[in-house]
Parts: structure tokens; sequence; C-alpha cells
């Protein structure tokens, strides 16, 4: 597809694919765009020359070149134009631009002409050999020596072979990633003709759902409702890592070594997170082989034989787990015979949850035990056991499948070409491990027009850059995120100390195609939570597709910081979640979402969690479609608060909304169309009486500390002057949504966590009675509405349901004496003013613009009004949805 043309059709489709209502600011201004003629202009063309003088006639070569030609020439009223010539510029390091000498310059392709820059390597025809055809002298070459393991005529046929190191290629490094390992980047990707070829693995494919287990191998199958035929389970699970449901306080897992879950040691000293690399050194998990891995032992191919020698730290789990070795790391085993045995296989998918992906390496087999390197971040479990086996020549058995031989500097990539050809292919391999663009501390750059490819990292970053315009651009084929405005601390998500730093300011990401990512779309850091300064970055009128490829809680946008705006985008075809919600004053409006969180549990499209102090975010004018399994269109977690989801339309679903525990959410006049239920709900109730601390209690009412309590020599408290500011922002009325409603929570002056009176920490079950007068009785801890652990002031109401069911409560009963607690018990709006019509017809609901009739039921049950105002601020504007020439405009990965 003609790529610009590409580029230029979607700005028109993202903004009909976009519910259109009346536009409230966004509080974000585009950046000058720096046109020619205002300020100075150099030329760049692949034909260049860097000495040349950098004009039209006489261009310069490189784009580096042309940032060096403006440096400190241009300013707001003089903004510069790098005017990039077509052609493919290929890089070695990143496009640094930094400070006011880079500021105020438009970095922008020419006219209508076709600029790639890319990170790739080509790998010309000239270099493949077809592996068949090698002789064996050719063959006796000790750098093709793991050709052996292919050893079958059939696993032969149509494998050509690159010698990466003779051609001075850089094999990159397959690094342990997952969810809550701090991100390092990924190994280098075969892309044929734009398309991304697959890590040779074992089983092929990935489009199984439902009761097939074609796709992957499972331990029990349980959690994924397949049946599962025992091809990796866990011996002696209790004895390596104490009992699941002790997991959090053993010590014995990467997630019980987070600061979080140590709380409960006696010495405060203990009590910080491990390194990471304390924590790849702990037990990894060891499997027994079974099911398909039996036939023909096809296990015995992916490591060699040995019983690794397991070297003992001599780090203890926590009290009654002080026996259990948790630094018990096997070390690697040596001299491999790599003609027989696979050297670098791993395996990848879902080990410990049905919600975070993590891989373990496979080091070595005996009998029919697996051993592995490296530890599951979470107790591995049988029925959650989700797995490919990858980077596997043997199992280089299928068209697009490669494999890379780094085993002793070999440096030669295997690859099984469609049609058994690489002729007339363009092929390259994705091994630039930096940004293609970093911008830092800069103000007014534009990055228009230009398509950005193939990084093993993030394809644009922003440090502390102010009004940067991000236009018109393509991006994809990067392993992590397609732009990242701002970067997070060296944290997890469940931490405190977590969030979005050096974010800046008025920073748009418009009009433009993110696609094929490893990773998320957009990250929207900015903004300051203790002063509640705004951060005003945007994304809007983008279409997102087919990201999260690699890692999990990568979502299209991040919402980090405080008010910063997810708008008018299309988002679709992705394994996970949508948008990530951390921090306040956020909107999530007018977007199109479809085909998402497709293999993952416990999730939803737009999620948020484990923070009282989230407030003020707006999640409207939304089209929710085909969600994936059991999962939510808008989830909150943890006793999030201060959620308000408004005029959305979910649509074959399983579920609308949860409400988990938190205070003040609101979902009102939303549409529900084939949805089984329009949301449920959990209370900490659920764990019993006497269940305290809550789950993740630390975390949250850290993160209440942080910025609404003031309490003296803890780690996490707010200032007196932070906790008025905040009382202030949200009770003045100043602050508002999208269509005017005033931010409100006075409530949050008498929001409390229960505490013991006499010490102030807070109440755990050795201090609780029903009638206890020490502050941690049952009226104090569970009946008082502004108790933070009482879901008190949620709102579901004014539910349009076509098709679909009601709301699902989650209800607890305590004894002694005895009550019964459901989210109705502290809020008089759940599941009310409901209108049930028979059909999207009789609804008088017209799901091609999504506005509805004043005749129809909808109309002569929620009124005339209701629908007046619902067809003002919900439309899709003629046509919903982009056309398949930008759908498929790239289907790599």
């Amino acid at each position: 597809m003609h790529a610009r043309r590409t580029l230029r059709g979607l700005a028109a489709a993202a903004a009909t694919a976009a519910l259109v209502a009346t536009t409230v600011g966004t509080g974000a201004a585009a950046a000058p765009p720096g046109a020619a003629g205002r300020g100075p202009v150099v030329y760049v063309a692949p034909d260049g020359d860097d000495d040349a003088a950098g004009t039209k006639d006489a261009p310069l070569r490189t784009i580096e070149a042309g940032r060096d030609a403006l440096a400190g020439r241009t300013t707001a009223v003089r903004p510069g134009t790098v005017a990039i010539r077509g052609g493919e510029y290929v890089l070695d390091d990143a496009i640094d631009l930094v400070g006011p000498d880079h500021s105020w310059v438009t970095y922008e392709a020419y006219g209508d002409e076709q600029v790639r820059v890319t990170g790739a390597h080509e790998l010309p025809a000239d270099g493949w050999q077809r592996l068949a055809d090698l002789g064996a002298d050719a063959l006796a070459d000790p750098a093709l020596s793991s050709n052996a393991r292919l050893d079958t005529p059939e696993l032969r046929e149509g494998v050509w072979v690159y010698d990466l190191g003779a051609a001075g290629v850089d094999p990159g490094t397959l690094y342990k990633n997952g969810f809550n390992w701090l991100p390092q980047p990924f190994a280098p990707e075969l892309v044929v003709d734009g398309e991304t070829q697959t890590l040779a693995e074992y089983p092929n494919g990935d489009g199984c759902t439902g009761a097939d287990d074609g796709c992957y191998l499972y331990g029990n199958g349980a959690k994924w409702k397949v049946e599962g035929q025992g091809d990796l389970t866990q011996p002696d699970l209790v004895d390596r890592f104490g009992p699941e449901n002790e997991w959090a306080a053993s010590g014995t897992t990467p997630r019980a070594q987070f600061e979080d879950k140590k709380q409960q040691l006696a010495d405060p000293a203990q009590r910080d997170t491990w390194s990471q690399d304390e924590m790849r050194a702990m037990t990894p998990p060891l499997y027994e082989v079974g099911g398909r891995l039996l036939e023909g032992d096809r296990y015995q191919r992916w490591a060699p034989e040995a019983v690794p020698t397991i070297e003992d730290h001599g780090t203890r789990g926590f009290g009654e787990h002080g026996d259990i070795p948790v630094q018990a790391d096997p070390q690697w085993v040596a001299d491999i015979d790599n003609t027989r045995y696979e050297t670098e296989g791993w395996l990848s998918g879902y080990l410990g949850n049905n919600y975070a992906n993590d891989m373990v390496r496979m080091l070595s087999w005996s009998g029919t035990t697996m051993y592995a390197k490296y530890p599951s971040m979470y107790w591995p479990r049988d029925d959650y056991t989700k797995v490919k086996a990858v980077n596997v020549l043997s199992e280089l058995d299928a068209e697009g499948e490669y494999y890379v031989d780094r085993y002793d500097d070999n440096d030669v990539l295997y690859f099984k070409p469609a049609g058994d050809t690489v002729d007339g292919k363009q092929i390259t391999l994705r091994a630039f491990d930096d940004n293609l663009f970093r911008l830092e501390g800069t103000t007014g750059v534009t990055i228009r027009g230009l398509s950005l490819s193939d990084s093993l990292v993030s394809g644009v970053q922003l440090l502390d850059a102010e009004q940067t315009l991000v236009d018109g651009v393509e991006i994809s084929n990067v392993s992590m995120d397609a732009v990242r405005i701002g970067e997070t601390t060296e944290s997890i998500t469940a931490l405190p100390d977590y969030e979005a730093v050096r974010g800046g300011h008025d920073n748009v990401v418009q009009n433009s195609y993110l696609h094929d990512l490893g990773g998320g779309g957009v990250l929207l850091g900015g903004g300051d939570r203790s002063t509640l300064e705004r951060g005003d970055n945007v994304a809007r009128h983008n279409e997102i597709a087919r990201f999260s490829q690699l890692a999990t809680y990568t979502p299209a946008g991040y919402l980090y910081g405080v008010g910063n705006s997810f708008e008018k985008n299309y988002v679709h075809d992705a394994p996970h979640m949508a948008v990530q919600i951390m921090g306040n004053d956020m909107r999530v409006n007018h977007n199109y979402f479809a085909d998402l969180v497709t293999n993952a549990g416990d999730q939803g499209v737009v999620y948020t969690g484990r923070d009282y102090t989230y407030l003020g975010n707006e999640v409207a004018y939304n089209f929710f479609e085909r969600i994936g399994g059991s999962n939510d269109a808008f989830y909150m977690d943890d006793g999030v608060s201060g959620m308000r989801f408004h005029h959305n339309v979910v649509k074959d679903a399983h579920s609308g909304v949860f409400f988990q525990s938190g205070h003040s959410n609101a979902a009102t006049d939303n549409v529900f169309v084939d949805v089984d239920r329009t949301g449920h709900d959990q209370l900490y109730h659920r764990n019993g009486e006497r269940g305290l601390p809550v789950p993740n209690g630390w975390v949250v009412q850290s993160r209440f500390n942080a910025f609404l309590d003031v309490r003296e020599g803890e780690k996490y408290s707010a200032t007196p002057e932070d906790v008025a500011r905040w009382h202030a922002h949200y009770t003045d009325g100043r602050a508002r949504y999208s269509d005017g409603t005033p931010m409100l929570f006075p409530e949050i002056d008498d929001w409390y966590v229960p505490r013991v009176a006499a010490t102030g920490v807070d109440c755990r079950a050795a201090d609780y009675a029903p009638d206890a007068s020490n502050g941690c009785d049952r009226a104090t801890v569970w009946e008082d509405p502004d108790s933070l652990y009482v879901p008190a002031r949620n709102v579901l109401d004014r539910s349009v349901i076509i098709g679909g069911g009601e709301y699902e409560f989650g209800q607890s009963s305590f004894a002694d004496p005895a009550a019964t607690y459901r989210l109705d018990t502290w809020s008089d709006r759940i599941n009310t003013n409901l209108s049930k019509p028979a059909s999207v017809e009789a609804a008088g609901l017209d799901l091609a613009t999504l506005t509805f009739s004043p005749r129809g039921e909808v109309a002569r049950t929620l009124g005339r009004e209701w629908v007046a105002t619902w067809n003002r601020l919900v439309s899709f504007d003629d046509v919903g949805r982009p056309g398949q020439d930008v759908r498929e405009a790239s289907t790599s990965r």
C-alpha cells in the first residue's frame, strides 16, 4: 500500500471511527507547524551529502545532519523545518533532540514523498543459502553445526540460512521479560515484506479459542476451560514454594519479595524490595513432562540431558517457611552438544495467573523432569499454565518460522520462507536497540508524515518535552511502545512509588497509525499528583492496532499523572487491555474499542486499580465491541475510587463494569447490547469479618496516605498543604468533566483508614472484634460509609439493556449479630432506572449512528430529554469504522 496515502486516509478514518460529540477543550495546544518560509529550512535526501549546503538542490544525507544545521537557529517566532525527501533512512543511533538548541523545529516528509526511518538491517537475497543445497564441506563449518537438529527431510525442506556473523549483523540476545520484570530489549525479529515472522515455536499458531488446546501447552487447563493434556505440570509445589494460599507471605516467589508483601517482617530493614538480579536467581519452576511432549520424546530435543547443579545462596523463606530455600539457582549446563540439543529454548506465556505473561529458560531434562532457569514471578500453578516453547530450532516446521543460533558465536539465522524461496522478498532483521527519535528538554518540536519502524525498544521517547506534536506518522514493528511521553520509575504498578516522571506538558500524538507493537501505543505521562498540576498530554484521532504482542499490561493508552487525555482513537485487535488509568482527572472519551482482551482473564478494556485517590477520571462516549473471554469493558480494581463511566455503548461482551470495593464510582446512562451482565462487584467483606488486613491493604493505605492523610514518620505521607490543595480541588466545583459536570467529592474530608485508636496502626485481625472499643469494631471497619473498606456512594443508574442481563451483586454475611452486605447496602442507586427493550429496533437505537429515536421504548422509559441529551453527546457521525484499506495496511506480527 502507498504509505503516504494510508497516513492521509487515516486521519479521516480515525475521526469517523470515533464517537463524535460536542468537543470540549483537551487542554493541549498543538505545536507550531514549522512550515517552510517562516524560518530556516534545510533539506535531507538519501542521496545527499552531509557536507552539502542543505538546500533543495544540494541536500544533506542524514536527518542528524539536518538537525545540526538548525541547532541554535530556531525560535518560537522563527521555527525551522527539516524537509526530508523520500526514501529510507537506516539508523545506527537514535536521532537525539536535546534542549533549546533543538527546539522549534519540524521534521516532516517533503510533499507527498514516502519517508521511512528504520532500525532494520537488510538481509539481501545473495547472502542467503538453501540448506538443502549445501554440500558436506559447507555443512562441516562449525558455524552451521546446529543444522543437525533439523534431522528429517521434512524439517530441512525449504530452510534457508544466513550468516549474520559474516555479515557483521548483531544477532542480539533473548532476555527474560514479563510482567513485573523490568523491561529489557527484546530479541531481534525477522521481517519479510513488512510482516514480522514467527520465532520457531511449539505448538504452532495462535488462533485457538474456547476448548481448542492446539496452540498452547497446558497444565490441567482448568483456568482456560480446555481439556488440559498435562503437558507441563509442577511436582512438589508445596515443598518448593509453600502452600498456594500463603505465597504472598512465604517469601519464596519474586512477587513476595516486593515491598508491599514484606510489611509483616519484624525488622524494617528487611522490608525493601529485592533487586531484579536477586529475583532472577530465585527458585525456578520444575516441570513434570507429559501429554504431547512424551510423543516421540519431543521434549528431549529442547534442552540437554542433565541434572543441573543447584547453587544455594542461603536465603530462606519467611517465618514458618524459613526452611525453604528461595535462592536455589540452577547453574548453566556446560558443553552442550548442539548437534543434538537445543541451546536457548524458552517457555513463554502464562505461568502463575491468567492476566500477566512471563517466561523461563528451558535448562535441561532428566527422565521426565524438565529443569528451568529463572523463576516465575508468581507461584507457578498447573491450572494457569498456558505456554509455548519458543526459539527452538527443532520445531522450525512451518512457513514463516525462524531461529537465530547464537551458540558458541555461530550467529547463523535459519528461516523457512513462504514458497520455499527468498527471491523477490524484502527481508530485514530488526536489531536496533534504541529509540528512533528521542526528545529531551525540547519545546515546539513537530514530527510529521514519517514512517518509523523496527526498534527493539520504543519508537519515540519524550522526556521533559513541551508542545511536541507527533502528527500523521506511522509507527510499526517496535518491540515496546510506539510513543512514550515521560518514563516510569523502576518499580511495578502495584507499588506506591510507581509513577510516570518527566512527562512534560502539552504534547500531542494525533492522526497516526500505530500498529504491530510488542508493547503499547502511547504512554501519556505528565502532571504532578501532589500539586494536581495537569500534564495536558493528548493522544487523539489515532488508529492503534495489534499491540501487546510481546508483553501484557502494555495498553494502547497509558494515562499516568494528572490531566491527560486519550480521545477519538480507534483501538482494536489485541490480547490484553486497551487503556490503563493511574492518576487523576483523565479523559478516555469518544474512542472505538473492538476485539480486545482476547487472550487474558481478570481484565477490562479500560483498567484501573489499587488507589482510593484516582479521582476525577472520566470514561465517556466510547463504543466497546467484542470483548474477549469473561472480561469487562471497565474494570475498577482493588478499591479504586472516583471513576465516572457514562454515555458508553458496550456490545457483545460478558460484562460491562466491575466495582471492586471502591468508593464514589458512577456508571450512568450507558447502553448494553448483548452483554451477559451490566456489571458485578466484589466486597472486601467477602474475606470474612476478620479478613484484615484487606487484600493489598498496605498499598492502598500508602497511596491514600500519600495524598489525603498526614502520617508523621511514615514513608508515604501527604503534607498538610497537599491535603488542603486536594480538598479544595475536589470540593470547590471548579474542576469539571467534559460535559461541564463538576468533579465533586466532598466525602474525601471524611474518609478514613480503620485504625487502632491508641496506636494509629491499621486494624488487623488480632485487634478486631464486632463490639471492640479500640476503633476496630464492626461498625467502624465494615459498616461506616466513610471507612475505606466500605464501598459506599457507588452508582449504576439509567442503564439501557438490550438482549442481555442485569447487574449481578456480590454478597457477604457476618454472624453474631447476623448481617448481610451488598453494594446497595450503602448506595441507593445501584441497578436503578432500567430500560429493557426487547430488541435494538424496539429501543429505537440506530447502531449505524448510535442515536435513539424519540419514539422508541427508551424514550418512553427514560424520557425524551434523556434521548435528546444522548443524541447530542453520542454519535458515529455517519461512518463508524475505518475502511479495510487501513485495517489491513499491515499484518505483521
